[in-house]
């Protein structure tokens, strides 16, 4: 196989329900503790559809045109959303092209929302490092959330960095 055959090859779509409920069925271990830790008792896939129902942007990350993760923005005031992500096990197993993406995925969500405001489970050392490597920056402090701490995460484009 040649180098150019093994290259990961990711897109961008709007995923189907049939999409939602693949994710939701293979989801990474990581990210259905952090959603049952905010939403305890709560199936993955209920919780999945209330973040796609308040979201004003859905869309799905395709790996060879099979679904991977699904992403979005809630919008939370004026330019200002809260972003989610729902990745499946395939992810993990390519997380450099994945990383790669994620920069322009972020780019791409925040043209209407120039700030990106979301929580990090302070736990999860997945979900730290890659809203580190996408340029988020973390308050000092943490907060308890549900039955975790968050560290509050802010990513602002086309603006002077403000204070968390």
């Amino acid at each position: 196989m040649s180098l150019a055959e093994r290259a990961c090859v990711i897109t961008i779509g709007i995923p189907s329900i049939h999409d939602l409920e693949t994710v939701a069925a293979d989801i990474r271990v990581s990210d259905r503790r952090d959603m049952q830790g905010l939403h305890p008792g709560k199936p993955v896939y209920e919780i999945l559809m209330g973040d796609v129902a308040l979201s004003r942007m859905v869309y799905g990350l395709y790996l060879r045109g099979k679904i991977a993760a699904v992403f979005g923005v809630v919008p939370s005031g004026p330019g200002i959303g809260t972003p989610w992500l729902a990745a499946s096990t395939c992810v993990e197993r390519n997380k450099l092209s994945f990383a790669r993406m994620s920069v322009r995925m972020l780019d791409m969500i925040q043209k209407p929302f120039p700030v990106l405001d979301t929580w990090v489970c302070a736990e999860n050392s997945m979900s730290l490092h890659w809203h580190s490597w996408c340029g988020f920056e973390f308050a000092s402090e943490t907060v308890r959330i549900g039955r975790d701490r968050f560290y509050r995460a802010v990513r602002i484009v086309n603006k002077q960095k403000e204070k968390i």
